[in-house]
């Protein structure tokens, strides 16, 4: 009796523990599901519905001094397809039939990219035009998502495309401005969530913008476009008249270190340009600030400036020039070995007089003529607001190779290296009064809600006082006196210049059998509009700067100050002989 009890209570806890286990798995299975993973599987069933793609921001434009648009970005369509949408051929062959009609593109080129993916959304057309989009927006396809983006265009065509630079397909800049002013350019980007049915085509209505972008600032620079074209052609001629590998041209507000133009070749061109070619990928760096050469006799004019300043010469301090000055066992010798004879400071910048500059350094001693370098800005950055500046090159003292040779062709511009800016900044000191500023090509930043900051001019230090520095747009004056034939003589203008004639050094320490001509100058003399600095590589025909580059300087004076309405302050004087 008590074992058929048993037996019996058995039967019915043993279904039951059985039966409870069941049911406490199923409710831990539940738990885990509904309470412990809600998040996961709420997430991955969100991802089956939904869709997101980033907004990019408007991308400011760039502007000239004058407000002329420079580079600007037009509202274009991105172009995505569901590919589990596409993955029922009775929805692929239509959609893909008619965008393809749209687009202007194989149908079965379509499907073939969109197809080689099970999941996600494939974009299959990048930057469409605005009214295009629109119609394929409109038209409903299935499986088919537009989104708007934006494609940078320069409405000026090639002008200014070193400085402007360009952008990536992201948008992104990638040289010039617009890489260099990249995040103020770009703004910050948004999201966009758009909802899907089960087959994955997306919800008439269904799109809302998770994250709103913020646009970009536009920026002013304080290039004229006028003036860079003129620049820009000027440089051409000349490199075509004189065989030459490529040059450089920029043209400065010595009282601000405003850079109104900036040429320089070879360069980019927007026409021609492919990046994915590996041997244009220098044209993206501009020359006149990543370029490094040595300058020649320009640097007669820091020479100058320094000893005036220093209150060791006056212009019409004399020396007696035997055409060889001795460091030492080395004998330096002018140009062309010519010999002057008693000469003043003035005659030494004049005749380009190697042992004249030579005489003013010595005089200097190597610490105070090296502090001066430096007061001059160089073997430091400009801060120009381009990547890739080039430093400079500056033996000293303490360099295990230096001798008093280099102090000596230092003075007459070899044994340094500068770049195209870093040697405009410095003239620019010698004749603004003496102001060592930072050069730069951003004249205003404007907020997307219309509100502007101007970039003012920044001084970094003095190089030399006001009276050196009126002494020396004097002296330079008189290197192209009217009374006398210079081809760098403006006809309407009064200018002071200087030439420069270099060898090309080569890393071994010697000069190759090339030279670089060069002309700096500035007009007019009383009240200096504009400084020019031309640059000619490696010329063919190995014509000295005075020839080659000093008409170059001379007609874009008067081609340049005319055009900013400049009164002509001297009479037509021909520049020929």
């Amino acid at each position: 009796m008590t074992e058929h009890r048993v037996r019996g209570t058995r039967r019915v806890w043993v279904p039951a523990l059985v039966l409870g286990l069941f049911a406490a798995i199923l409710i831990g299975r539940l738990v885990q599901l509904q309470v412990l993973q809600h998040d996961d599987y709420s997430a991955q069933a969100k991802a089956e519905l939904e869709g997101s793609t980033t907004l990019f921001a408007r991308r400011g434009a760039i502007l000239d001094r004058n407000g002329a648009v420079l580079a600007v970005s037009v509202d274009t369509w991105d172009i995505y397809v569901s590919a589990r949408a596409w993955q029922d051929a009775s929805v692929a062959l239509p959609s893909s039939e008619e965008l393809a009609t749209l687009l202007a593109t194989p149908a079965v080129n379509l499907r073939e990219q969109v197809l080689r993916q099970e999941y996600g959304d494939v974009l299959v057309a990048r930057d469409v035009a605005y009214e295009a989009g629109r119609t394929i927006v409109d038209a409903g396809i299935s499986g088919v998502v537009a989104l708007p983006n934006s494609q940078r265009v320069y409405p000026e065509g090639d002008v200014g495309a070193s400085i402007l630079g360009i952008t990536g397909l992201d948008n992104d800049g990638l040289a010039g401005i617009e890489a260099a002013l990249d995040d103020l350019l770009g703004g910050t980007p948004g999201r966009s969530i758009y909802e899907r049915d089960t087959s994955g085509d997306p919800i008439p209505f269904g799109q809302f913008i998770a994250e709103e972008p913020v646009p970009g600032m536009d920026v002013v620079l304080t290039i004229d476009r006028y003036l860079q074209r003129m620049a820009e052609k000027a440089l051409k001629d000349a490199i075509e008249e004189h065989d030459a590998k490529g040059g450089t041209i920029i043209v400065m507000d010595p009282a601000t270190a405003e850079i109104l133009a900036m040429a320089t070749w070879p360069a980019m061109e927007y026409s021609t340009l492919d990046i994915s070619d590996p041997a244009q990928l220098e044209l993206l760096r501009n020359r006149a600030v990543t370029d490094l050469y040595e300058p020649g006799s320009v640097m007669k004019v820091i020479t100058a400036s320094a000893a005036i300043d220093a209150g060791l010469v006056t212009p019409n301090t004399t020396y007696v020039d035997t055409g060889i000055a001795k460091i030492y066992d080395t004998e330096i010798r002018n140009w062309q070995d010519s010999v002057y004879g008693e000469q003043t400071m003035t005659g030494v910048l004049q005749h380009s007089i190697n042992t004249g500059a030579i005489f003013m350094a010595e005089l200097l001693g190597e610490d105070r003529f090296l502090q001066y370098l430096d007061a001059f800005g160089f073997d430091v950055p400009s801060g120009i607001e381009l990547t890739g500046e080039a430093v400079g090159i500056l033996r000293r003292p303490d360099d295990p190779a230096w001798s008093p040779v280099d102090l000596a062709t230092q003075s007459f511009g070899q044994s340094i290296s500068v770049t195209p800016i870093q040697m405009t900044t410095a003239v620019a000191a010698a004749i603004n009064g003496g102001e060592l500023l930072r050069p730069h090509l951003v004249r205003e930043y404007v907020h997307p809600d219309g509100t502007t900051l101007r970039q003012e001019k920044i001084v970094r230090g003095r190089a030399v006082s006001e009276g050196t520095s009126a002494l020396i747009r004097q002296m330079m004056a008189a290197v192209i006196d009217p009374g006398w034939y210079h081809p760098g003589k403006p006809d309407h203008y009064s200018a002071g210049g200087k030439s420069g004639t270099a060898n090309v050094a080569i890393p071994n320490g010697a000069y190759a059998e090339k030279h670089v001509a060069s002309f700096i100058g500035f007009a007019p003399v009383d009240d200096p509009e504009v400084l020019v600095l031309v640059k000619l590589d490696e010329n063919a025909d190995f014509e000295t700067g005075t020839v080659a580059a000093g008409p170059v300087f001379a007609e874009l004076v008067d081609e340049s100050l005319a055009y900013l309405n400049v009164v002509p302050d001297a009479a037509s004087f021909a520049r020929e002989p």
